[in-house]
């Protein structure tokens, strides 16, 4: 019998911890915090919901991270919307914050989320997982929506929990304020080593030979065989993890690959892997679209430069476009620019980091701005 694979590795203990906090009252919202693409969207799917659902908790979610920022309120509203209409008692205390309304009343949230724990009493405990929530921050008026919306949970807190997913800005930067007065922060950690072995585990089950009475002939129709295992195994998986840079997705992906493809060299599947990580984090920012003089500065940040103001630098960046000359009004637009659409980030003294760790080695690695 054919054993079923689980390319997901689970970390229910560390959901049990976020859970526990909130149900004994330790917590009344947490924010679940970790670098970008660290995992932290399939925390909240795949181990606070499972664990939740075991629990007896009615589990609702939104990731905002996927939606256009000018819709985003609009489809957070919705998706409250669509919480009351599953639960017809909910649809009058939800109704203010449905997308027909023209303007949302200050303290709706409040008023909404009471009624709701109110209603929630008699039944089960709910929870909200609110994924990518600093994008709300990016919105007009966003801070205070959100600021609205945390107060609200946190007094429905016996019936009613919130929890909330943001990306670490950078290696030095910590969450915005809001969240970490408003709310209790847990740092994921990185996933470890073991997410290594247990995909080497699951490789392993999907090219095992385990055929029974006919497996001599079974072999030799197997495209497995004659492959020399040795070359998928803990330490070659370990390599790649790293030089992937720990990045889950991106590691599943190459043992995925490495099964499918068994004929395929790991090296060669590594820098297939390695290519479509440089290729996704510079398609994030829509490359193509940006300023040749964007595109110098975000360069120049990801390999670690941030004097850009000087005669010498400007003439460089001038030269390099292709124009007379690069005022430092330019210049300092185009790093504003950047860092309001939450590329890069000040630090406290002047200079700039960008906030993807991942971003930043792949245009570190770009040759030129084309």
């Amino acid at each position: 019998m054919i054993e079923k694979t689980d390319w997901h590795f689970s970390r229910e203990k560390l959901a049990e911890v976020v859970l526990r906090a909130l149900q004994t009252g330790l917590a009344e919202v947490v924010t679940v915090a970790a670098a970008s693409r660290m995992g932290k969207t399939e925390f909240l799917e795949q181990d606070l919901r499972a664990h939740a659902e075991k629990m007896g908790w009615q589990v609702h979610s939104f990731c905002c991270g996927g939606v256009a920022t000018r819709v985003l309120m609009r489809r957070l509203e919705e998706a409250l919307s669509e919480v009351a209409s599953q639960q017809k008692w909910l649809e009058h205390p939800f109704a203010g914050w449905t997308g027909a309304a023209s303007k949302p009343q200050r303290g709706l949230a409040q008023r909404m989320v009471h009624s709701w724990s109110q209603r929630w009493a008699e039944q089960k405990t709910a929870l909200f997982l609110l994924d990518d929530a600093d994008r709300l921050l990016q919105l007009v008026e966003g801070e205070t929506r959100l600021r609205e919306l945390l107060r609200a949970f946190a007094g429905a807190a016996r019936h009613a929990k919130l929890v909330l997913s943001c990306t670490l800005p950078g290696r030095n930067q910590g969450l915005p304020l809001l969240l970490q007065q408003q709310s209790t922060v847990f740092n994921l950690p990185d996933i470890g080593d073991a997410f290594a072995r247990h995909l080497v585990g699951q490789y392993q089950q999907l090219t095992a030979n385990q055929y029974g009475d006919g497996r001599v002939l079974l072999e030799l129709a197997s495209p497995y065989h004659g492959i020399t295992w040795g070359q998928v195994d803990d330490g070659m998986v370990l390599d790649a993890f790293n030089r992937l840079q720990r990045i889950p997705y991106y590691l599943r992906a190459l043992v995925q690959y490495l099964v499918l493809n068994p004929d395929c060299p790991p090296e060669q599947a590594l820098q297939l892997q390695l290519a479509h990580l440089q290729r996704h984090s510079v398609a994030t920012l829509v490359w193509e679209e940006m300023s040749r003089l964007d595109r110098l500065l975000l360069m120049q940040v990801a390999k670690g430069v941030n004097r850009f103001y000087g005669v010498r630098v400007r003439a460089w960046l001038a030269e390099k476009i292709g124009v007379a000359d690069v005022s430092t009004s330019q210049v300092q637009s185009s790093l504003k620019k950047l860092v309001r659409n939450r590329v890069l980030i000040q630090e406290a003294q002047g200079g700039y980091q960008m906030i993807d760790p991942h971003l930043a080695a792949a245009i570190s690695a770009r040759e030129d701005v084309e």
